[in-house]
């Protein structure tokens, strides 16, 4: 493989969630949590110098004290948009009041924020979004929570398409989320299983179909961590990242049926993190030992 050009830039917080919006500007959340003096919970963006090697700070938008850090991110992939899942005070919270998920306009020199609508029954503070996901026309959205629930809304009026879906215990947290190119069915995923929610007619929330980590390997203990629908070069494919005993695993899939297409060991150590480009020519994970590696989609050959 050969050496990518990366560089190392100081934000001042800790960094919880990254995206890039459709004009390339680099947004991140991050902070110190609720009541935590002297680390400011808050958004930034940024304009990217590779040729410096620098990045310039352009918007921030702080929250308050009482507040939580935001803990996810996604970028709408055609606008300058993003939505991140906030916490609001533990106040709000114990009232039910949490609007947790918030949409902002990401221009120039600040956000604006749009709308801000609630992902989680719960009156807990230590619940929160986990993930949310745009689908690939920016058209939908999903979230899921550390405690097991999944919402999806239409964009931009973010209207809820069915009730909240329950994984069906408390303490499953949702570990991925999303949306086939059709639209026509959602994923979320669990440590213990792949559930397809339908998301057309009469049915739409309902799960359809729940797979096993038992259904790709029988010898070991497999535990999931990631999901995506493929796009353009790849459409035909999902993705599925799991890690057992053995190590860390890619599955690809048939996009229609979930049938296991090929299954290859990428990693000694667990995979931590993985991504999909919006062409769907390359895949990267990133793996406990700050490894780094990017395939070819269709063929998962190293990049």
């Amino acid at each position: 493989m050969s050496d990518c050009s990366t560089f190392s830039v100081p934000v001042g917080i800790p960094v919880f969630d990254v995206a890039f919006t459709a004009s390339n500007q680099l947004v991140i959340g991050g902070g110190g949590g609720p009541g935590r003096s002297g680390v400011q919970n808050k958004l930034i963006s940024y304009k990217v110098e590779p040729r410096r090697k620098d990045i310039e700070e352009e918007a921030v938008y702080e929250l308050s004290n009482n507040e939580d850090a935001p803990m996810c991110i996604d970028a709408h992939p055609t606008e300058a948009i993003v939505i991140s899942g906030i916490n609001s005070t533990e106040e709000n919270i114990k009232k039910g009041e949490n609007k947790n998920c918030r949409v902002f306009k990401v221009l120039e020199s600040n956000f604006e924020l749009e709308k801000a609508v609630s992902t989680i029954n719960s009156k807990s503070s230590e619940d929160y979004q986990k993930v949310i996901r745009f689908n690939s026309d920016g058209t939908l959205f999903a979230t899921g929570s550390s405690n097991g629930q999944v919402n999806i809304f239409s964009y931009p009026d973010i209207k809820s398409m069915c009730d909240t879906i329950h994984s069906g215990k408390e303490d499953d947290e949702i570990m991925d989320v999303d949306i086939s190119l059709e639209k026509d069915k959602m994923i979320f995923l669990l440590r213990d299983a792949i559930k397809l929610v339908n998301l057309r007619g009469r049915h739409t929330g309902k799960v359809k179909q729940t797979i096993s980590p038992s259904t790709f390997d029988k010898k070991q203990k497999l535990q999931f961590r990631a999901f995506r629908y493929g796009r353009t070069y790849c459409k035909d494919f999902a993705y599925l990242i799991a890690n057992g005993s053995n190590g860390g695993y890619i599955i690809k899939l048939n996009a229609y049926t979930l049938e296991q297409v090929q299954m290859l060991k990428i990693s000694k150590k667990p995979i931590t993190a993985f991504c999909i480009s919006q062409d769907g020519g390359i895949i990267a994970t990133a793996t406990s030992d700050y490894t780094l590696n990017i395939f070819e989609s269709n063929s998962l050959r190293v990049s």
